[in-house]
């Protein structure tokens, strides 16, 4: 399940580009304030059609930032709601950075995916370059636990938006495999970012975790499962 939270007061109608492509199992959370209540009638027309759940939200009250407040305050319930579901806030602010920074530790006991966007098309087509280089990690840890030579991989295609660019990210093999050992021997996510960072310093250390973050909160609740 994904939910989208559109901060509508600083991407406008631009931000809801790519809503049309969502799903049945999305949700999209608008949240919209005085100082932005118009769309174009190219969205509207999309949003009519949008296969996702929708919800409104106005502000109604409150100065500076209160949009920005009033959505974390709400992202945080619905975290509570659904600590399985990846959460996408779709802004140019990057104050809402710090919120990821904090989620991340796992202060509540859970650690959601959480990303930030400027707009759904930027998003859906990260995550589409994330799969295509996701499935050429797993051909290459398959070729390492058959202890033979790696192929030359083909060069991945990055999509042309700058944006996504900046984005992406492929393990090297000899991090594949440092990254599959410290997978293995860790019990929890926290556990998992804590060793990457120990093992790859704290910038390259994040960017492996952020990778292997989502797949390995799904073995670990896989396992989980299994053992009840």
């Amino acid at each position: 399940m994904r939910i989208f939270f559109i901060d509508f007061e600083n991407v406008h109608s631009e931000g809801m580009t790519g809503v049309d492509h969502l799903t049945e199992a999305d949700e999209v959370v608008i949240f919209y304030s005085n100082n932005a209540d118009s769309i174009t009638f190219d969205i509207l027309h999309k949003l009519m059609f949008c296969k996702s759940k929708l919800s409104y939200y106005k502000i109604k009250r409150g100065g500076k930032n209160a949009l920005d407040f009033q959505l974390s305050c709400y992202l945080g319930f619905l975290i509570h709601k659904n600590p399985e579901a990846e959460f996408y806030i779709i802004s140019k602010d990057n104050g809402y950075d710090f919120i990821m920074d904090f989620w991340e530790q796992g202060y509540c006991g859970v650690e959601p995916v959480i990303r930030r966007f400027n707009n759904i098309r930027t998003l859906l087509q990260w995550q589409e370059a994330q799969r295509k280089q996701k499935a050429q990690v797993v051909k290459k840890l398959e070729e390492l636990s058959k202890k033979e030579e790696p192929a030359a991989e083909p060069p991945v295609t990055v999509p042309a938006d700058a944006e996504i660019k900046a984005e992406q990210f492929t393990p090297s093999p000899e991090q594949v495999e440092a990254a599959s050992e410290l997978m293995a021997a860790a019990k929890k996510t926290h556990e998992l970012y804590l060793n990457m960072v120990k093992k790859f310093g704290q910038k390259k250390g994040r960017e492996i975790y952020a990778f292997y973050k989502a797949d390995f909160a799904a073995e670990l609740r896989r396992k989980k499962e299994e053992n009840k």
